[in-house]
């Protein structure tokens, strides 16, 4: 009684240190500074009009601007018809890995998108640079806004948080130009990519639940669908980041539902249901792809028992060695190198890939090292599981 008493308060702590580099990470928790958590009032977050340097990136330095609505203002004489949008005034819960990233959209009077340019923001530059060397800036450019607000989600470039991010903030807003509205069309969120992952993650649920001879079989089926619909072709998968992005901006359901069901069911099902580690088990596509790595070769590393009892605590060490150096400021960024972004390939950094590859190559010879001794992700779901 006395250990799991203990047991709950370390688990507590841990979980509190997880909330303090939240606060760190982006000076948020809920999307509210930690001053103002206790206040009854809304944030209203201020719609500015672009700076001089912005305005020289659109191309309207010599233009005069006159506001016409919140977040929406004339460029030039009425005859010209041409408009300048905002789109944070359109986009409230919308939110990229640093929080929301507002986005300066230029129409013309042909109601052509003739350039955009970002507000200032809390993402990487690293980011932005490729975010134009993989198109998500030029598929706007140059198109009817009325055509483009739409498209759908899946049709459009990009695959990261803070990418989906950029593209349904500029539908939201084009969707409230033409319409007035700045309301959801749940239609368009339902595009084919999020109920193929839907279907992947439900047949998740039935494959751990049934009693069956060839549940071998069907459990190498669901590692592949986890491997290549959740992680190559959707890019959906719980992270650090992901997690640390919720606690400090908050979560929009929108364009966040499948990772939350993750969640949902990473929680639940251990806790009710005695489903140990299910998320682990059972969806993550970086654990099934070290899973599917192991099968190619029989001849494994025996890893001697006092090696293992050594290396038993290493993911929670270093989960938490990972929270104190975000809670002091010392690695702000060290949440990044986790393997999961390298699904996300066409963004994913040159360590993170080498970190993947590292990762798969090992699990060939060692049984799923990385979410056996290393993963941060798997030790967070690991103590929210254990506050029952």
């Amino acid at each position: 009684m006395k250990n799991k008493f203990i047991e709950h308060i370390s688990n507590s702590a841990l979980l509190l240190l997880f909330f303090m580099a939240a606060v760190s990470y982006n000076g948020k928790l809920f999307g509210r500074k930690p001053e103002k958590l206790l206040s009854v009032k809304t944030d209203v977050i201020e719609i500015l009009p672009p700076t001089h340097a912005q305005l020289k990136a659109l191309g309207l330095s010599s233009l005069s601007l006159e506001e016409e609505a919140r977040g929406i203002w004339k460029v030039g004489t009425d005859a010209e018809n041409e408009k300048l949008i905002n789109t944070l005034a359109f986009s409230k819960g919308i939110y990229g890995f640093g929080g929301q990233v507002g986005v300066f959209l230029y129409i013309d009077k042909n109601n052509n998108i003739k350039q955009l340019v970002f507000a200032e923001n809390n993402e990487s530059p690293e980011f932005f640079e490729s975010v134009q060397e993989k198109g998500i800036v030029a598929q706007w450019l140059g198109k009817d806004y009325e055509k483009m607000s739409k498209a759908k989600p899946n049709v459009l470039s990009g695959a990261t948080m803070t990418s989906n991010a950029i593209n349904r903030s500029i539908l939201k807003s084009l969707q409230a130009l033409e319409n007035n509205s700045s309301s959801t069309n749940w239609l368009r969120v339902l595009d084919f990519k999020t109920v193929a992952a839907l279907l992947v993650i439900v047949l998740g649920v039935l494959i751990s639940y049934i009693k069956t001879k060839r549940k071998k079989q069907l459990r190498t089926i669901l590692l592949v669908l986890n491997t290549c619909v959740l992680g190559i072709w959707c890019g959906k998968f719980i992270s650090i980041n992901i997690l640390l992005g919720w606690v400090s901006n908050g979560m929009n359901l929108v364009s966040s539902g499948v990772v939350f069901l993750m969640l949902l069911l990473s929680v639940i099902l251990p806790l009710f249901f005695n489903k140990k580690s299910y998320y682990c088990n059972w969806v993550c596509p970086f654990g099934s792809a070290q899973e599917l790595a192991g099968r190619i070769s029989k001849k494994k590393i025996s890893l001697k028992p006092k090696l293992v009892l050594i290396l038993s605590p290493s993911r929670e060490v270093i989960t938490l060695g990972v929270f104190v150096c975000m809670w002091l400021g010392l690695a702000s960024d060290i949440a990044d190198y986790e393997p999961f972004s390298a699904f996300i390939f066409q963004h994913a950094s040159i360590a993170v890939l080498l970190i993947a590859a590292f990762g798969i190559v090992s699990a060939v010879f060692i049984s799923r090292p990385w979410c056996r001794f290393v993963c941060p992700t798997g030790q967070v779901l690991n103590w929210i599981c254990k506050m029952d």
